[in-house]
C-alpha cells in the first residue's frame, strides 16, 4: 500500500570549480577530472502519482521541453519500468536555474526524480543503484547523490567527496544557452598533462580562487566574448577569482563571506540587468 501519494523536493544547481578534459575515448566521450560543488540555487519538483497511465510534466518556464527530450521523462521512465505501478505521474517543474547554462539544472531534476519516485514508489533501490540508473541519462546525474562536493573522473561516474570550506558565489548568465556537444566538439586537445594536485589548495576560499580552471572556457568565449567581460565585472566588484562554469555560459565569481557577495551583488546588478542578463546570489551547500 502506498501511503503518499506526492513529493516536494528541491533540485540544486552545481558549479564546477576545476574541470579538465584528458583524453578523448573511442566511444566519443570524454575522460574529465573536474571538481563540483552543489550550491543553494535550486528548481523545485513536485512529484505525485495518479490514477491515469503516462507520464505528464508541467513548468513555469516557456522554452523547457515538456515530452521525451526532458531528462525528467527519461527518469521517469526509467524508474517506472522498475516498478509494478500500473498508474502514471506528474512532475511540476518550478524553475530557478537558468536552461543551458553550465549549472547542471536537466541533470539535477533527472537525480531528483529518481530519489523521488524510488520513495513514492517504494522500490527501496539503493543510492548505487540510482546513481548506476542516472549515468545512463547523462554524465552529471550521479554527482546530484551526493551532498556537498566531490571529484568526478572518467566520464563523470567515478565520483569522490571532498570537504570544501563555505564559499558564496555571485553569477552571471547572459541569457542564452551554449550547447554542451557544441562546445565538447570544439575542443582541441593539446599534449599539455595536468598532474595537478587539488590537496592544500581546497583548504581555503584563496586557494579555491587559485585551482579555479576550465578547459572549455577558451572555445566557448572565443565564439562568445561575453564571457570575458563577465569574468572582469566579477573580479572588479571583487571576487577572488572568476570562472565559466560546465559548457558554459554562465560565469561565477567565488567570495569567501556572504557580506563581500552582497556588495559586489549590489555593485553589479544594474549594470548586469541593463544588458537583458542574469544576476544570481548563491552560497555552497554543506557536505
Amino acid at each position: 500500500m502506498i501511503m503518499v501519494k506526492a513529493l516536494r523536493l528541491k533540485s540544486p544547481a552545481k558549479v564546477n570549480l576545476r574541470l579538465e578534459i584528458l583524453r578523448r575515448r573511442e566511444d566519443g566521450y570524454h575522460e574529465l577530472r573536474t571538481l563540483m560543488q552543489k550550491i543553494s540555487l535550486s528548481d523545485t519538483l513536485y512529484v505525485s502519482l495518479e490514477k491515469e497511465k503516462g507520464i505528464s510534466i508541467t513548468t513555469d518556464h516557456p522554452d523547457l521541453p515538456l515530452g521525451k527530450k526532458n531528462l525528467v521523462y527519461r527518469a521517469a521512465q526509467m524508474i517506472l519500468k522498475k516498478s509494478e505501478y500500473k498508474g502514471g505521474l506528474h512532475v511540476d517543474i518550478r524553475k530557478e536555474i537558468p536552461l543551458g547554462a553550465g549549472l547542471g539544472g536537466g541533470s539535477s531534476n533527472a537525480a531528483t526524480t529518481l530519489k523521488a519516485l524510488n520513495q513514492l514508489l517504494e522500490i527501496g533501490l539503493p543510492t548505487k543503484e540510482l546513481m548506476k540508473m542516472g549515468l545512463g541519462i547523462g554524465a552529471d546525474v550521479p554527482f546530484f547523490f551526493l551532498d556537498g562536493a566531490a571529484v568526478a573522473a572518467g566520464i563523470g561516474e567515478k565520483l569522490k567527496k571532498i570537504g570544501l570550506p563555505d564559499l558564496w558565489y555571485v553569477l552571471i548568465n547572459p541569457n542564452f544557452e551554449v550547447s554542451t556537444r557544441w562546445a565538447y566538439r570544439n575542443f582541441i586537445l593539446t599534449k599539455r598533462h595536468f598532474h595537478f594536485n587539488l590537496q592544500g589548495f581546497v583548504e581555503t576560499p584563496e586557494g579555491i580562487s587559485g585551482l579555479l580552471w576550465n578547459d572549455l572556457e577558451g572555445v566557448v568565449s572565443h565564439k562568445y566574448p561575453q564571457i570575458e567581460g563577465m569574468k572582469k565585472m566579477l573580479l572588479s566588484a571583487g571576487a577572488l577569482g572568476a570562472l565559466m562554469t560546465g559548457s558554459g555560459p554562465t560565469v561565477f565569481g567565488v567570495f569567501s563571506r556572504k557580506r563581500e557577495a552582497e556588495k559586489a551583488f549590489k555593485k553589479l546588478e544594474d549594470k548586469v540587468r541593463r544588458r537583458g542578463w542574469i544576476i544570481l546570489k548563491t552560497h555552497s551547500l554543506p557536505t
